[in-house]
């Protein structure tokens, strides 16, 4: 908004002239960008924040179907059932057969001599931003959904 204010003239007749007061114009200006600059900080803190949760997904590559072990040692035994292991990222992680037999309706054991047919049955993304010990896993037979399948680290 700008205000006017009453400046004599030269003429020496004390006539006076009206010029807009751009000093006091200045200060309103400025004294709206605070508001802008703030608010513009604000939505970008937001932003920043919300993009940081978004999940980070990589794709898992299958690196063997493994059978079930049997290990002995000294005090220990440690029995397992048949394993997919797959690398996702930089993870090296083990989904039980039962996993993929019970929720995808693919059996792996199938697959132990062909690993590039099971890999063109399966497809497994990792979020690597997530804690949680799962990997969504998709059979090409079952459809478009993912499938969330529980997984351990490889040991």
């Amino acid at each position: 908004m700008l205000s006017w204010i009453q400046v004599p003239e030269h003429s020496g007749k004390g006539e006076e002239n009206l010029l807009p007061n751009f000093t006091q114009n200045l200060t309103s200006k400025i004294d709206m960008t605070r508001p802008i600059t703030f608010a513009l900080a604000c939505t970008l803190a937001i932003a920043a924040t919300a993009c940081g949760n978004r999940p980070e997904m990589a794709t898992c590559r299958i690196l063997e179907i493994e059978d079930a072990e049997f290990e002995v040692d000294v005090g220990d035994v440690d029995i397992e059932g048949g394993e997919v292991e797959m690398i996702c990222d930089e993870d090296v992680v083990d989904v039980p057969w039962s996993e993929f037999r019970n929720r995808l309706n693919v059996d792996p054991g199938q697959y132990k001599t062909d690993l590039a047919a099971f890999d063109r049955e399966i497809n497994c993304l990792k979020d690597t931003r997530s804690g949680t010990k799962e990997v969504l896993c998709q059979a090409a037979s079952a459809g478009n959904d993912f499938i969330g399948l529980k997984f351990n680290y490889d040991d």
